[in-house]
């Protein structure tokens, strides 16, 4: 499938769609952006198609490789549009989603309120039968009970069930045996049993990734039957695959059996072309930026790879499945400004999307946005947006940041600098605790902002976090679609298996690693996809005895020699993540986990001419800046024209077609071998 000359990467954002076109002989990556769909997500996609393909003077035939990063399964589940589902669950445990964690959301409100189910509890059926932790049963399954549910689900007309029985991680035969009788009784229902999807131990969580699962499935399916249609149509008949929420791939007929994989999908994308850009400018360990319409978001790079967590959310619901990293601290260019009743000033959670989008976009927009307060200071070019596909209105601007003046006791141009200093504030506030909470010393890392605003906002958070370096790569503002593109196939496989470790038998652990690994084998091969080689990185969960939750430990064949070495290496572990180590307490083992990577052919990339620059850039105008009160002349210069060594005097701006870079006062910019712009503190 790679004899074609074109692959293509795509992700759909809430404001912008980017699409990243990579020639593989010549080694060039054609970058564009179309405004989202929202009533449709696909007819933006395939517009974008359409026009980059034109543009680049080939035909959707030529791309051989066809990878798409989407929200729509975080949109299903946050908006709350999803299938119609219903939940099967052991007798007693009725109750299993109303009651979560008992944690109170807002913990200083009088009247906390409390997430909905996804399935309200008319919709949740009990039955017999029962597994204990060890996986022993203790009660069998009656066939009078199933037969009962499945013709209760038949009243419910319902598009879709989960399944999650206690204790299923530790013996799944009763949940298969449930599903098999739906399958038979109710063929066009979609069955989601939990023990098939994530056997970890936790009822609620793993509960959680059943009704998830179930809950966007229909919507999945739906979506994908359309966009192979529609693709098909254009000439676009390659496979299609989907970016997943750890930072790999799947194809899409995986993708409608699991769904809940794409959840964070898009985000993952993003962090993973950052990792690329990071290698390529040489850098191992940084903190990254992505700021697009809705929201900003950051993430750790360590040793050039992405972080990864298992403590994840979509909306309001744990994800426990592994995930890249990413945690939001703060606005969009689309999140709109507002003045509360107390007359203070507010920026997001609400934004304005693509459609009507900004009021300086002219679609019909009236609130004013992060982006409207870029244009009134400065920041934004209104005829270069989008290369110059799109024009910006500044009158537009002022008029929707007016009322918001007039409620502060402002000019407009004041309001719209108080608009972009409460965004980066709100920003600050959500950065310090999360680095805090990762160890991690903002000072001795470098950021690398992406996104269609990142760029644009990275000197504003740089200054005020202490960050000393800022690298904005060559096109940040596709950088998710780039990543989707540059993906590898990748699945995690879990098992909880618990045992003391002085009780432990490491044969019995062998064997599981390798039934785990020869599942992960089957699904690598059934992807369709090839490959350059493929690896298989095991893990297990392990804490002191008494605690609640585990690290991550990772294994290897030296590891496994004995049970002391397994023990010293979670003790050098909790050292890692803690700073302590109880070398003489108990330790448990809970879960073993296994990653498949299927390695794709290498994306080499020839980003721009080498030839070098001396000293300044030329300059293509002048724009005047409104900060901290002041007006300031910034030089203006295009990115296509820089060139590796050129020098960046502040406060200047750098304008492409996917983003604009602003440098302010205190930083100086310079072009790197790669046409990176490094912005380091003067």
């Amino acid at each position: 499938m790679f004899d074609r000359r074109f692959k293509i990467g795509i992700d759909i954002g809430g404001t912008f769609t980017d699409l990243t076109l990579l020639d593989v002989e010549r080694g060039v990556l054609h970058h564009y952006k179309v405004p989202s769909t929202q009533h449709s997500p696909s007819d933006a996609l395939i517009s974008g198609v359409q026009q980059l393909t034109e543009q680049v003077g080939i035909t959707p035939e030529a791309i051989a490789y066809f990878v798409h990063g989407t929200t729509l399964a975080l949109n299903t589940v946050i908006q709350r549009r999803g299938a119609r589902t219903a939940l099967i669950v052991s007798r007693g445990n009725r109750s299993v989603l109303d009651l979560a964690r008992l944690r109170v959301p807002q913990q200083f409100s009088f009247a906390p309120a409390v997430p909905e189910p996804l399935v309200p509890s008319s919709r949740v059926r009990e039955i017999g039968g029962r597994i204990l932790a060890s996986g022993e049963e203790i009660e069998p399954l009656s066939p009078d009970e199933v037969a009962a549910a499945v013709a209760w689900l038949k009243e419910q007309e319902v598009e879709a069930c989960a399944i999650s029985l206690l204790h299923a991680y530790a013996n799944p035969s009763h949940e298969q045996a449930v599903k098999r009788a739906i399958e038979q009784a109710l063929p066009t229902l979609i069955v989601a049993a939990s023990s098939g999807i994530w056997p970890e131990i936790r009822e609620y969580e793993r509960t959680m990734v059943a009704v998830l699962n179930a809950y966007i499935a229909p919507q999945m399916a739906r979506y994908l039957a359309r966009l192979e249609r529609d693709a098909a149509a254009i000439g676009l008949r390659t496979e299609l695959y989907i970016t997943k929420s750890n930072g790999g791939i799947m194809s899409a007929a995986s993708a409608r059996q699991a769904p809940v994989e794409t959840l964070l999908s898009g985000p993952a994308s993003g962090v993973v072309g950052a990792a690329f850009a990071a290698k390529l400018a040489g850098i191992r360990h940084c903190v990254t930026l992505d700021m697009g319409g809705t929201s900003a978001d950051v993430s750790l790079i360590l040793d050039g790879e992405p972080v990864r967590s298992t403590e994840n959310h979509a909306g309001d619901y744990p994800v426990v499945m592994p995930s890249v990293d990413v945690s939001s601290i703060g606005a969009g260019g689309g999140s709109i400004a507002w003045v509360d009743p107390y007359g203070v000033l507010k920026v997001g959670p609400e934004s304005a999307g693509a459609e009507p989008g900004p009021a300086c976009y002219g679609l019909g927009g009236t609130a004013a946005t992060v982006t409207d307060a870029y244009v009134v200071c400065g920041f934004l070019n209104p005829g270069h947006f989008l290369g110059g596909r799109m024009r910006l209105d500044p009158q537009r601007a002022s008029e929707a940041i007016a009322p918001i003046a007039r409620r502060l006791g402002q000019s407009v141009p004041e309001a719209a600098e108080s608009i972009l200093q409460v965004a980066t504030a709100n920003m600050v506030t959500e950065f310090f605790p999360l680095m805090t909470k990762k160890g991690v010393d903002p000072r001795e890392y470098a950021l690398l902002p992406y996104g269609g605003a990142g760029p644009t906002h990275a000197c504003l958070l740089a200054a005020e976090v202490g960050i000393g370096r800022i690298v904005v790569p060559h096109s940040p503002g596709t950088l998710c679609a780039t990543g989707a593109l540059i993906n590898d196939v990748k699945k995690d496989y879990v098992q909880t298996f618990r045992c003391a470790l002085d009780g432990l038998d490491l044969n019995e652990v062998r064997k599981r690693f390798g039934r785990m690994e020869e599942e992960a084998r089957r699904w690598l091969d059934g992807e369709g996809i090839d490959l350059d080689r493929r690896e298989f990185l095991c893990a297990a969960d392990m804490r002191y005895k008494g605690q609640a939750y585990e690290i991550e430990v990772p294994i290897d064949a030296v590891a496994l020699e004995s049970v002391e070495t397994l023990r010293r290496r979670f003790h050098d572990r909790h050292e890692t993540v803690y700073r302590h180590a109880d070398r003489g307490a108990a330790v448990e083992l809970v879960n073993l986990r296994v990653r498949v990577v299927g390695i794709t052919p290498p994306v080499t990339v020839r980003l721009q001419d080498r030839a070098e620059g001396h000293g300044r850039a030329e300059p293509k105008g002048r724009r005047t800046l409104l900060l901290r009160g002041q007006r300031l002349s910034a030089t203006i210069y295009e990115r296509a024209a820089l060139r590796p060594g050129h020098r960046l005097p502040s406060p200047c701006i750098v304008e492409q077609d996917d983003t604009t870079t602003v440098i302010l006062p205190g930083f100086a910019g310079r072009v790197d071998a790669y046409g990176n712009l490094v912005l380091e503190r003067e």
